[in-house]
């Protein structure tokens, strides 16, 4: 196990990191230390009663039965929402079979609202990352069936919602987050995931899902618990409760935390200059860290393709201890905070997720005065614990001084990419908390299917389809998810070998749904097997949007450059 010397908290930090995402906090501490402290466009196509029809599908519901009765939520009746959500089914199921068991995970679940594939047996688990935090945080600000954005005076339909393409259920977990009530007992990723194999087994069981194929979707601190979780199912041989059929996880921390955060912070900002336009003089004195600890010539021998071969065992900026464990210089530990304090006097509102953003600030619903989740008629509405004080994130949902796992791309990931060939990693370009690059070094040092890494460059265009909005109609007819319209076209570069997919979008932050909402619905599709591959032009499977225009000409390239430094370039 490594150790870790880390710079005390900057009070600045705790202010534009959570002012800015609930999940700051808790990543922050591992990687860093640090604790949590227009007019409207018109265009042509298809209007989206489709949707509030699609959602009124409930009167007759699939899922109730005595067992599940208790669970029903009356999609009617949620606070602040003005129309019906449709069928759900939320509350708390144990994590094992014990008769006495008090530790329980709280879910909610949607059954898809497609008639095209209300019958196939199939589900996706949505889960946040923390460690700590609440996955209620994705269901309403990033793929739900309704969405209350931050700076939006109530909740919107979400024409985007991932229950559109198939069953969703969003999980708290580990034990403790959200309205996960129990203690904490876990130490590592290996008793989380035993833990949600027994709260999904008593899932599977109450609504008679035996057999279904089930996806992980998983973000931030969930690439930790998506492969692991994965891994786990696999390994269990049981595919009455656990037939898994890929894994999909965005902007994860997967690899060695050194790398994926200081080791390719002069890269990123380099590469991100027009947004980060830090003077001559800073730039100097971050060229001169990185090269001084061994980050720019880490970056420079590894990130290539093919890879240049296997990567040290001890990080650059690192020195090994007697023990065999590795402990951060503290003169290279500080990089990563050298930026982000510069970048503070450039852009007062620089947010370390989203790095174009800028003051001010808007109100968030989920935020810190009175958490939406809290409220009294909200808790009651969705079968959640009256006496259960729900935040965004919580900490201590390890026992001792926390994840004593080893990063998942020695076994974990790679098992789950071997066994299933179906691993979607996708990636938002502007998210600086874990940068690109990070990912990139570490897949050129992960082996799957064989092989060490990618063997080519990543290039291919990552083509989002168009749903009828240009942008260029000042008729005022309707189009599809004209309430949230999210972007289209070439989106980004994607690239796949050996059942293992890379999908990078262009002005997407951390929160891959949030940012760009229809590239994330486009992921599911291929996750979930309606897409074969993230270039071709085929429209969105929805029903109401296979007959929209797609681009016709050559799409070219991928919008995202990969760098790549030496061999293969």
């Amino acid at each position: 196990m490594k150790t870790q010397a880390l710079l005390p908290l900057l009070g600045l930090w705790a202010a534009a990191a959570s002012a800015r995402s609930p999940q700051a906090g808790p990543l922050l501490q591992r990687l860093h230390g640090f604790k949590e402290a227009p007019a409207e466009p018109r265009a042509e196509s298809a209007p989206d009663q489709a949707i509030r029809a699609r959602s009124e599908q409930h009167k007759y519901p699939r899922f109730l039965n005595s067992k599940t009765a208790q669970f029903v939520v009356n999609g009617s009746g949620i606070p602040e929402v003005d129309f019906d959500v449709g069928e759900s089914y939320a509350g708390q199921l144990p994590i094992s079979d014990h008769a006495k068991e008090r530790d329980h995970l709280y879910f909610w679940f949607f059954p898809t609202a497609n008639k095209e594939h209300r019958h196939k047996k199939e589900i996706v688990i949505w889960l946040n990352g923390g460690p700590g935090c609440s996955s209620l945080l994705g269901f309403l600000q990033e793929n739900g069936p309704f969405l209350w954005p931050a700076g939006t005076l109530k909740p919107q339909r979400n024409p985007w919602s991932w229950h559109l393409l198939t069953n969703v259920v969003w999980v708290e977990q580990p034990v403790t987050v959200g309205f996960s009530q129990g203690n904490a007992t876990a130490r590592d990723e290996d008793d989380i995931a035993r833990q949600f194999l027994g709260f999904w087994k008593n899932f599977i069981r109450t609504f008679s899902m035996q057999g279904y194929k089930v996806y992980v979707a998983a973000e931030s601190y969930g690439g930790y618990y998506g492969p692991y979780i994965s891994s786990h199912m696999i390994d269990a041989k049981d595919h009455q409760h656990f037939n898994l059929g890929g894994l999909l996880v965005y902007d994860g921390i997967m690899f060695n935390d050194m790398v994926q955060s200081n080791v390719i912070a002069e890269a990123f900002v380099e590469q991100h200059h027009d947004v980060m336009p830090l003077d001559d003089g800073i730039r100097a004195q971050i060229r001169n860290i990185s090269a001084s600890c061994g980050f720019a010539d880490h970056h420079r021998r590894f990130l290539t393709y093919p890879p240049a071969g296997p990567q040290p065992r001890v990080p650059p900026g690192t020195r090994e201890l007697a023990d065999g464990s590795w402990e951060t210089r503290s003169e290279c530990d500080g990089l990563f905070n050298l930026v982000f304090s510069e970048m503070r006097l450039i852009n007062p509102c620089f947010n370390i997720y989203n790095v174009p953003d800028h003051c001010p600030e808007v109100y968030d619903p989920i935020g810190r005065l009175r958490p939406y989740f809290d409220r009294a008629d909200v808790k009651k509405a969705i079968n959640a614990p009256a006496g259960v004080q729900w935040s965004q994130c919580v900490n201590g949902v390890f026992v001792g001084p926390g994840d004593r796992s080893a990063p998942p791309d020695k076994y974990e990931l790679p098992n789950v990419v071997d066994r299933t060939g179906n691993v979607i990693l996708a990636h938002g370009s502007m998210d600086f908390i874990l940068p690109l690059n990070g990912v990139l070094l570490g897949l050129q040092n992960m082996t799957w299917g064989g092989r060490r890494g990618f063997q080519t460059r990543p290039s291919d265009p990552f083509y989002v389809p168009r749903y009828g909005f240009t942008g260029a109609r000042p008729d005022g007819r309707p189009f599809y998810g004209q309430n949230l319209p999210a972007a289209s076209g070439v989106l980004g570069t994607t690239h796949h070998e050996r059942g293992l997919s890379l999908v990078v979008t262009h002005l997407a932050g951390h929160e891959g749904p949030g940012y760009s909402a229809a590239s994330a619905f486009r992921h599911l599709e291929k996750l979930v097997g309606r897409v074969r591959s993230m270039s071709e032009t085929t429209p969105f499977t929805l029903p109401e949007l296979r007959n929209i225009t797609q681009v016709k000409r050559p799409l070219g390239r991928g919008t995202v450059r990969i760098p790549c430094l030496q061999r293969g370039c």
